[in-house]
């Protein structure tokens, strides 16, 4: 099936995030012809994550397919657009989240700032964390049959879902006992992995792997395409 009447809308971590120095499943898509919107973030919580594929649904009546791509928990999004001495106390400190995306500073699990061990330590709730995505996506995947839109979600990185949550949630997470980067960490393509700067983005080789197995989820044959780019990049490193 060709691509050409779909319109698809992308959201994720920086695992995905197309913006970026490092190339990652989305920008393989797009360079094989795959048209994407990418709404995606670098170490942005899922709270970002599902409130920009909201956002942009209601936005744009004429998407009809989307992709999630949950990440880990424990993260913390912090609004600096109208308070600029959050950016100098904050960001600008910070020796790797020193970076802001659409005013927003993605802390991610960074603990170098007081205010952030404060927060991990008497604040981060999990829990909540969980049944805020768990509300989230259950009232999406109810939007998406409601209107004719494919829904495709994929963990990033675990998550301890309770057993209520689990059972309705197995039936809009893809393989909701798998993640992308435990799967990642355990294949032959770790070893290629660019360990600078403590960057969790998985390499090129794995994208590539990655990109296939998404283009076949979304039944758009760019087998020939695809096995070219992963052939360039298959003994390659990032």
């Amino acid at each position: 099936m060709l691509s050409l009447n779909k319109k698809i809308l992308v959201s994720g971590c920086g695992m995905s995030w197309s913006r970026q120095e490092k190339k990652t499943w989305i920008n393989i898509l797009q360079a094989i012809g795959v048209k994407l919107t990418d709404v995606s973030g670098p170490a942005v919580s899922n709270q970002w994550i599902l409130n920009k594929i909201i956002t942009n649904l209601y936005l744009n009546t004429e998407i009809n397919t989307v992709i999630v791509q949950l990440t880990s928990l424990g993260k913390l999004d912090v609004d600096i657009s109208e308070h600029p001495e959050r950016k100098a106390e904050l960001v600008d400190t910070d020796s790797l989240r020193n970076f802001v995306i659409d005013g927003v500073w993605p802390s991610s699990a960074s603990t170098e700032h007081a205010s952030k061990q404060h927060w991990n330590k008497w604040l981060v709730s999990p829990r909540l964390e969980k049944e805020d995505i768990f509300c989230k996506l259950i009232l999406l995947a109810e939007y998406c049959k409601h209107n004719n839109i494919k829904l495709y979600v994929f963990q990033g990185y675990e998550i301890a879902w309770t057993v209520e949550q689990y059972t309705t949630l197995k039936n809009i997470i893809i393989d909701i006992d798998y993640n992308l980067y435990e799967n990642y960490t355990s294949s032959e393509y770790y070893q290629l992995h660019d360990y600078s700067n403590q960057n969790s983005v998985p390499c090129v080789a794995y994208q590539c792997l990655l990109a296939e197995t998404i283009a076949n989820i979304l039944e758009i044959d760019c087998t020939n395409k695809l096995t070219r780019i992963k052939s360039k990049h298959s003994q390659s490193l990032p």
